[in-house]
């Protein structure tokens, strides 16, 4: 095999390419190296080689890499900035948010490489001491989507390497660069060795056959997926055949609560953040807003007027608040949903066009069971609004589904609020703060559809070591 560099990170790839095209410009970005199913199981065996002596070093010397690598993230904040612009049409606003929460992800997993790692346990002989031990895993493959590139997969990487682990990324085809060189070359140029944190990258309808053989080796003994419901019950089951433990970070259809005593002149920006950030395209994205009905006509005249303002266009601007959607299906998908919504008698308040994959932030009212957009994950720049009479009827509103990620509860009375977001079925709520957000230290994932496990703080300390018993006579 030849080497090749993904974003100045390394990749162990071949001479096969694929290119890597702009959403924005429709040009080139970069040729990709396209693994063979060989190639990517030749790179899990140079990181389980590579693996043995990186768990062997003092643990300061990983926390000071970790720490090296986020300092290099945040100064290469430009080239990354532009990277995700042409690469997945990111604004400079949501890069510098991949940027800045990647560092404090690698920052929080320096502070976990002395992490306790066991414990001492009685026996019924005085002369056996017992040991609970964790261990490192060994190598780890984590699976990175596109929309949150640098974000997501520090969130599935940094931990498993704060704890002695080797780390196999591969990113979403749609993002090589974004989504597994940013990090991968910043933590090699930190130090950590080319072979621990390999980017395995495959061309489109590739990747589920290198995925298969990745799991299927006895050598990767973790997944950490993030991604879409359709695909993460295909890697479960694969990591099920496999006897491989998982952990899954699946879609959403995310509710925010508006009670009646919020004050929407200071929420109704916040509540667009959740709707619109990345042009919608984030698992968190609020989909469905929850507005009491006395409330209801002028959540309707905030939010349209919020949308009608802003501007969609080329991400590289300073003044563009939306890129574009990331290919011709998404865009396709974005008609679709607002086609039927109307054509099922939705209406739309603002937005509901597009040009190419530039689509407008659209609100929709009146929105039924009937339309497809009432359950299905949105995943593009549409948030729509319904009317509850109290409580109750919020809670079970939002308990409907099969989803449960992420959602909000906005109020004046914060204990009521706070009541409420305790009655609603997801893995995480804010209360009085936008659904798109998340802190490196706290558990993050979510129920039923939304996905298995948790990753973040000590879960991922947990999840990326083995316990073992050790019983000393």
């Amino acid at each position: 095999m030849t080497h090749s560099t993904i974003g100045g990170g390394p990749a162990t790839g071949t001479v096969r390419t694929f290119p890597d095209r702009s959403p924005v410009t429709g040009e080139v970005v970069a040729e990709i190296p396209a693994f063979s199913v060989e190639e990517s199981l030749e790179a899990v065996e140079a990181a389980a080689a590579a693996q043995t002596e990186w768990a062997a070093r003092p643990y300061t010397d990983r926390r000071n890499i970790l720490l090296k690598a986020a300092e290099v993230l945040e100064a290469g904040l430009d080239e990354y900035a532009e990277t995700m612009a042409l690469e997945v049409g990111a604004t400079r606003a949501w890069a510098q948010m991949n940027v800045h929460e990647s560092a404090s992800t690698l920052r929080e997993a320096a502070g976990l490489t002395s992490t306790p790692v066991g414990e001492l346990l009685p026996s019924f002989d005085s002369a056996t001491v017992n040991h609970s031990l964790r261990r490192p895993a060994g190598v780890s493959l984590s699976i990175v989507p596109w929309n949150a590139p640098v974000i997501l997969a520090a969130r599935s990487s940094a931990i498993s390497l704060a704890v002695g682990n080797a780390v196999i990324i591969r990113p979403s085809e749609e993002a090589p660069l974004s989504a597994g060189g940013i990090l991968s070359g910043a933590l090699v140029k930190a130090g950590v060795p080319a072979d621990v944190v390999p980017v395995v990258t495959s061309a489109p309808g590739e990747g589920r056959r290198l995925i298969d053989a990745m799991i299927g080796s006895p050598l990767v003994r973790r997944v950490a997926f993030i991604g879409s419901t359709p695909v993460g019950r295909a890697i479960a089951a694969r990591a099920g055949t496999a006897l491989t433990p998982a952990v899954l970070e699946l879609g959403g259809k995310n509710i925010t609560i508006v009670r009646e005593d919020a004050d929407l002149e200071a929420w109704a920006p916040a509540i667009a953040f959740s709707a619109f950030a990345n042009t919608g395209q984030v698992w968190m994205c609020t989909d469905t807003l929850l507005v009491h009905r006395s409330r209801y006509d002028e959540t309707l005249e905030r939010l349209a007027a919020i949308a009608d303002a802003m501007v969609v266009g080329d991400p590289r601007s300073a003044e563009t608040d939306l890129g574009p959607l990331i290919n011709t299906k998404a865009a396709e998908h974005f008609s679709e949903l607002v086609d039927d919504a109307t054509a099922q008698g939705s209406r739309v308040v603002a937005g509901g066009t597009r040009d190419g994959r530039f689509a407008r932030p659209t609100v929709l009212a009146d929105v039924s069971d009937a339309c497809r957009y009432y359950a299905e994950e949105g995943f593009a720049p549409i948030i729509s609004v319904t009317p509850f009479d109290d409580d109750d009827e919020a809670a079970a509103r939002a308990n409907q589904g099969d989803f449960g990620l992420i959602g909000a509860v906005i109020s004046a009375d914060r204990d009521a609020a706070y009541r409420l977001a305790l009655r609603v079925r997801a893995g995480a709520i804010h209360v009085n703060g936008p659904s798109v957000g998340d802190e490196p230290h706290v558990p993050f994932g979510g129920l039923g559809a939304s996905g298995m496990g948790r990753l973040g703080g000590m879960e991922s300390v947990r999840f990326f070591t083995e316990q073992r018993s050790l019983y000393v006579h």
